[in-house]
């Protein structure tokens, strides 16, 4: 029985520190395998040696002769330069060739060693992975050929697929890869860095995301885990302009994280007026790693809310807890109400009416009249309650007294269709004692109405709700054993998830409420909706299959905004996408293309690369590509991926019909959307009331060639350009924090209410900071206990080779009494 299978640690000697020594001295024999972290690269393809020191006498040649055990390879290293990168792999005025004579070169130099370790990082996209590839294998076989006992380490970055790559290394496959090296160490960590959002290095869904791919087109026994000895210490506290850093985030090794839990530095340069405060650290049991809050009084998750109003809902994502709301609730107000109806309760109909319990939908030359008393004279105001249950049935005469009012809507990406909505029939009105006439009437057959209210004061809005927090901060013990508060005041930090804007939304269809008869159609072909068997959701998990042509039941689309995400069973051929009218935007699965069709007429394609859903995994994991056209007038754009990238535009005629989807075999959807061509809603605007009781408004952002609609908070371009034309200002993916001004009326010992009111949908509530103006922070480090899961998640989850560690000096020493001895 091998007792190391599995369990062997690489790692890099690159800080050159005394710890890392003291870690060669003490545990050398825990250590199988170390990168010698020497040599850099030009983009001459020289190399040149930079770093640990491995000369005769140096300090690192006492611990190459201690440890024989220890395969012990020289690091080439381009530091992530791509400049350097492109030019080895294209070999630009030989470069690759010389970086081949240069790997023998140094090899011969110090013979001691047992190969090559090389970190190339920093590659291009896809379309140069084959390139990339053929580099690697050049390095190989020039190894090999000087001696074929040398080894190949190569470092790879985390993809969790083909075209799989968070940092944008889409050039690294990792099947291609796996014949040319010896071992290949994964870099899974850097998903959290000095830019990125606070958070674990190395969280667990990419890991799994990672080494759930990696072992099924890798030889398992090949590949190291890769995990940080370090940590980040991010300041949270302001805007990293205002404090005068790039990024808000500073590396931390385990002791000096260590150091911050202990009291021993503070934001105030290690000296006061912010007092030293030990503070305890926390264990994240979904990613297994600790982390701390630095000279923050309270924090709240999101669903932490002492109260919040509908559509705020909670969610979970990665183990955080937030509040979203994805779709807005009109608000309403009436005040003293004084008659209030419902649609079915009236006095007398003519014409077609259809009666259901509340409402009346009306028909051919449809009439209901409502007789109703006031007890006072005064003024009043009268709302009326209706329904447009689809596009062509949007308009309805009311009137009072015999004075009409016309209501309809026009707009596609209005928010209240299919659904209820109050509306003002007049406003101040003078009514005098006794009775009076509504009726309703109809303009469209089809138009439903539900009641009307005659109130004191009426009031509408769209809304996305509101939470409200209480925070109670208290004062800390110092190192001194005195109970301390900060010096200058409190800041209030709160941590967000924004968006880019998207479409207005028409329509979004998941089919979880099975195949709607009364809104979609079958244009050709068969369709049908597949639901999870034997679920106990409400609206269980759906996927719409078929082949020929289903659409809404509505001819009139013209400008429109449609995407879909597409499925190919096993066995698909041919086109899948979706279409409106003669425009059909699609997959072709033979050509590997995403193409734009006008009849018959190819207008427009892009190169790209799709494939089938095996049976076993089409219902619980398929494979999902997303697709996506944007018709303005006579130019349409192309998209695809999650990302929703622009790949192509092209000049079509103006046409205008029906719009769904089109396959010419059986494919499967679980979603398609339909939003405004020109009219975006943004994810990104909220109010705050602060502890203090001033109020801010955080987040949105200004835009050129827009108009803006108040009520609805949704702009509208003046001309046809991308979305992202519109504004400087970029949108992160990831949280973004917002900071109040110091607030001095705030002090330890009393409770604080804070309120945040999204202006917008889709914006994440996920914490609030409560923290000491002179700074605070958010700090993830790695110590003993993460590392020795991941080691053994490495080892019998995944079957690997074992661990690599970055770097060799940074570590929680008392890891190496929990490894195994490897000689």
């Amino acid at each position: 029985m091998d007792l190391l299978k599995g369990k062997e640690i690489m790692v890099w000697a690159y800080m050159d520190n005394t710890r890392m020594y003291q870690a060669l001295r003490d545990y050398g024999d825990r250590i199988s395998q170390i990168g010698l972290f020497s040599f850099k690269v030009n983009a001459s393809g020289e190399i040149y040696e930079s770093g640990v020191s491995i000369a005769t006498g140096s300090t690192m040649r006492t611990y190459i002769n201690k440890w024989p055990h220890i395969t012990w390879l020289l690091t080439v290293s381009n530091d992530g330069t791509n400049s350097i990168f492109a030019a080895l792999r294209d070999n630009a005025n030989g470069a690759q060739d010389t970086f081949l004579t240069e790997l023998v070169r140094i090899m011969e130099k110090y013979d001691f060693c047992d190969g090559i370790d090389i970190d190339l990082e920093k590659g291009d996209d896809y379309s140069t992975a084959t390139a990339s590839t053929a580099m690697f294998k050049n390095i190989y076989n020039v190894v090999k050929t000087y001696d074929r006992t040398k080894l190949v380490n190569i470092c790879l970055p985390g993809m969790t697929s083909v075209n799989g790559s968070v940092g944008g290394e889409n050039w690294c496959v990792y099947a291609d890869l796996n014949s040319y090296c010896d071992t290949a160490a994964i870099m899974s960590y850097g998903m959290a860095w000095a830019g990125s959002a606070p958070g674990p290095v190395s969280p667990r869904s990419w890991l799994e995301g990672i080494y759930d791919y990696a072992v099924t087109v890798m030889t398992p026994s090949k590949v190291f885990l890769g995990m940080p000895a370090y940590g980040w210490n991010w300041r949270i506290h302001d805007t990293p302009e205002n404090m005068g850093m790039t990024y808000r985030g500073v590396s931390q090794t385990y002791y000096a994280a260590r150091h911050w839990l202990k009291g021993k530095y503070n934001f105030t340069g290690d000296a006061p007026p912010q007092p030293f405060i030990p503070f305890v650290a926390y264990w994240d049991n979904d990613n297994m790693v600790p982390y701390a809050f630095p000279h923050v009084y309270d924090f709240m998750e999101g669903q932490d809310a002492t109260d919040y109003d509908y559509p705020q809902m909670g969610g979970t994502y990665n183990g955080r807890n937030y509040l979203v709301a994805y779709a807005k609730q009109q608000h309403t107000s009436f005040g003293e109400v004084a008659v209030e109806r419902s649609g079915d309760d009236y006095n007398s109909s003519s014409g077609v009416i259809t009666k259901y319990d509340g409402y009346v939908t009306l028909g051919e030359n449809g009439s209901v009249t409502y007789t109703f008393t006031v007890d006072a004279a005064g003024t009043y105001d009268i709302a009326v309650r209706l329904c447009y249950p689809f596009w062509d049935k949007n308009a309805i005469y009311v009137s009072l007294d015999g004075s009409s009012v016309h209501f309809s809507e026009d707009r596609l990406w209005w928010p209240y269709w299919r659904s209820t909505f109050w509306i003002t029939l007049k406003s101040g009105v003078a009514l005098s004692a006794g009775t009076h006439t509504i009726v309703a009437s109809v303009d469209v057959e089809g138009a439903q109405f539900y009641g009307f209210c005659v109130c004191s004061a009426f009031e509408e809005c769209p809304s996305a709700g509101d939470a409200t927090f209480t925070l109670a901060p208290r004062q800390f013990m110092d190192v001194n054993g005195d109970m301390v508060g900060p010096d200058t005041g409190f800041k209030l930090t709160l941590e967000m998830l924004r968006r880019k804007p998207d479409s207005a939304l028409i329509w979004y269809e998941d089919f979880r409420d099975g195949l709607l008869t009364s809104y979609f159609t079958t244009l050709s072909g068969e369709w049908d909706v597949w639901q999870t068997p034997n679920s106990t959701s409400s609206r269980p998990y759906s996927q719409l299959e078929g082949y020929g042509q289903f659409a809404w039941q509505y001819s009139g689309f013209g400008d429109l905004h449609i995407r879909a995400q597409i499925i190919f069973p096993a066995g698909f051929s041919g086109k899948a996408g979706v279409f409106l009218d003669s425009l059909f935007c699609c997959f072709n699965y033979d050509s590997q293309c995403i193409e734009l069709y006008e009849g018959n007429a190819l207008k427009g394609s892009y190169s790209t690369s799709f494939s089938t859903t095996a049976d076993a995994a089409l219902r619980d994991n398929p494979t999902v590509y997303t697709i996506e056209m944007r018709k303005r007038g006579t130019k349409v754009r192309v998209y695809s991926s999650s990302s929703n990238t622009l790949r192509f535009t092209a000049t079509v005629s103006d046409v205008s019909g029906y719009a769904g989807l089109q396959s010419d075999s059986k494919v499967c959807c679980q979603l398609i959307r339909l939003g405004d061509a020109w009219t975006y809603e943004p994810y990104e605007c909220f109010d705050v009331t602060m502890p203090d009781g001033s109020s801010a408004t955080f987040g949105r952002i200004e835009r050129s060639n827009a108009t803006w609609d108040e009520e609805f908070q949704v702009f509208t371009l003046t001309s046809d350009v991308e979305e992202s034309a519109t504004r400087s200002e970029s949108i992160s993916s990831d949280y973004d924090f917002f900071h109040s001004d110091t607030m001095t009326d705030v002090v330890c010992g009393n409770d604080y209410t804070a309120v945040i009111t999204p202006k917008d949908i889709n914006i994440w509530i996920s914490r609030l900071f409560l923290g000491d103006a002179d700074g605070f922070s958010i700090l993830y480090y790695q110590d003993v206990d993460s590392l020795v899961y991941w080691a053994n998640q490495a080892a019998y989850r995944w079957g690997l080779k074992g661990m690599c560690i970055w770097s060799l000096g940074q570590e929680d020493m008392r890891l190496w009494e929990y490894l195994p001895k490897q000689t």
